[in-house]
């Protein structure tokens, strides 16, 4: 594991740390409250049909797909089966499994706001109705900038896909406020779980013996 790579997964750890402490023991964050009401404010139906579509393509199967997709390629790339080349899908089981637990150990409900009905609801399965960390946010950033990684050699598809990646992350973190299923700070616990399991994917593939590295 690169310097660089350690420094992200630390950070991502010990600021999971500490937001899931304030979480846990109710400790209110500054502007978490403030921030749902501004979502709320800016609800629009043209909005509205934006943010279903982003819920939709970052919910986890869909993020699931690109998962294995990104990891067959690396297994195409490295003409051999090895756990290594398989570290986005690796990984990303890694981060839905740590992601229910820490719903369940941590048990806050979602906001008491009006909410906007979509594809894909958050209320299948009984950890579903526990809020913290966002699942949605977190596979986004996760499935998304896995793309980045695989698409990183190639100078036009690299700064596509960082493009298309900032906009469905960015936009998956405002719409489960903005659907009124999330608290900011479910968001952001997402993006730091998934940050932390993304370096540790890219840890692995680095480890890789393909020839491609």
């Amino acid at each position: 594991m690169t310097k660089g790579i350690r420094i992200v997964v630390l950070a991502c750890a010990l600021g999971l740390i500490a937001l899931t402490g304030f979480v846990a023991l109710g400790v209110p964050v500054p502007g978490d409250a403030e921030l749902v009401q501004l979502a709320l404010a800016a609800r629009d139906d043209s909005l509205t049909v934006a943010i279903w579509v982003l819920a939709f393509i970052s919910s986890s199967i869909p993020a699931l797909l690109i998962t294995l997709a990104v990891s067959g390629v690396e297994l195409w790339r490295a003409h051999r089966i090895e756990l290594n080349a398989a570290w986005a899908t690796v990984a990303y089981l890694g981060y839905v499994a740590s992601n229910i637990g820490l719903r369940v150990a941590v048990g806050r409900f979602r906001p008491g706001v009006e909410y906007i009905p979509h594809l894909l609801p958050e209320v299948q399965a009984g950890f579903q109705r526990f809020s913290y960390p966002s699942g949605h946010a977190g596979a986004a950033l996760f499935a998304y900038a896995a793309l980045v990684v695989l698409a990183w050699p190639w100078r036009v598809c690299r700064w596509v896909a960082l493009a298309v990646a900032l906009l469905v992350v960015v936009g998956t973190g405002f719409g489960r406020v903005y659907l009124g299923v999330h608290w900011p700070t479910d968001v952001l616990g997402g993006y730091l779980l998934a940050g932390f399991w993304l370096g540790i994917g890219i840890a692995l593939r680095r480890n890789a013996s393909s020839p491609a590295r």
